[in-house]
């Protein structure tokens, strides 16, 4: 495991006169020079960008065999390994993203991928309200878009409400080099961070573990003006589809230290081996484990 290295954080408008040659402002923001991230990455405007560099590149090595995870450790949780519902689902959804008669753009296989889908986030949210109950304090969910959409209509159909939600949009940009950033766009009239001290991140999948790590320094700035004690923060990673070597990253002594958070524990549906160049998922023999959530997870046509 390569140590945790923290991003470089650039917030708009306070760090405008300190901005790298690769950023640019308009109008407050920050947008992404477009000759310097690889083809086709939304360059903004955001409210926030964190430089991972080329940290997160060994996560993306094929797991050993014989180090590849078969049962729930204190930390993770797998649904997969004691689901075999879970484990359908994600196998209906790897076959639909890598069946070359089957597209996206095909509201009959949406709905299909969405069902699948839907029965994963279903036992996330399962978990996670298990966690809550656990616990004394309301959560604040981080579900980033877009992705995270059909997260949240999920977990709001099995009980949570709109307002236990943090609004926003979460981009990871490739750069030429090959490092990653991630740029954060936040939504209007979000509750107060400080005033939480329980949190879930819930997305759709996780590759490297940076929109992860990023949502946490976001939670860790926020309590630190506030001069709350990080010790008392708890986080709950939940995930469809995580790489082990992300999740690992996410739960080690490094990480934990880094952020001196009371707790952080994941809870994942299946865990994936291995990623491309471009830190897509995986599995050994290739195939993609899922396809592009955003599209996938559209809402069929009427």
């Amino acid at each position: 495991m390569v140590a945790v290295e923290r991003p470089t954080i650039f917030h708009a408008p306070k760090d405008l006169l300190r901005i790298p040659f690769y950023l640019r402002t308009v109008e407050g923001r920050l947008l992404i020079d477009s000759s310097y991230a690889a083809e086709g990455a939304r360059i903004g405007p955001y409210d926030t960008v964190m430089d991972f560099g080329n940290s997160r590149a060994s996560l993306r090595e094929l797991v050993p065999e014989n180090q590849r995870l078969a049962t729930k450790t204190d930390s993770l949780k797998v649904l997969g390994f004691a689901q075999p519902d879970i484990r359908r689902a994600m196998d209906a959804i790897t076959n639909l993203a890598n069946d070359p008669s089957r597209s996206s753009e095909d509201s009959n296989n949406r709905q299909e991928y969405r069902e699948n889908l839907r029965n994963v986030y279903k036992a996330m949210a399962a978990e996670v309200s298990d966690w809550v109950w656990a616990g004394t304090e309301e959560p604040l969910i981080f579900a980033p878009k877009n992705g995270g959409i059909f997260v949240q209509q999920v977990f709001e159909e099995e009980g949570f409400f709109p307002s236990d939600f943090f609004d926003y949009r979460m981009s990871r940009v490739q750069k030429k080099d090959g490092g990653l950033m991630v740029g954060i766009t936040n939504g209007e009239n979000n509750p107060e961070i400080s005033s939480y001290r329980s949190f879930v991140f819930a997305d759709d999948c996780m590759a490297s573990d940076i929109s992860a790590f990023a949502t946490m320094e976001m939670v860790k700035e926020a309590l630190i003006v506030a001069r709350i004690p990080l010790t008392k923060a708890r986080v709950l990673i939940a995930i469809s589809a995580a790489t082990q070597r992300g999740s690992e990253s996410l739960l080690s002594p490094e990480t934990k230290q880094h952020f001196g958070f009371g707790d952080i524990k994941a809870v994942v549906g299946m865990p994936v081996y291995k990623m491309d160049s471009h830190f897509y998922l995986q599995h050994p023999d290739d195939r993609y484990v899922v396809g592009d959530m955003g599209n996938w997870t559209q809402p069929p046509t009427e």
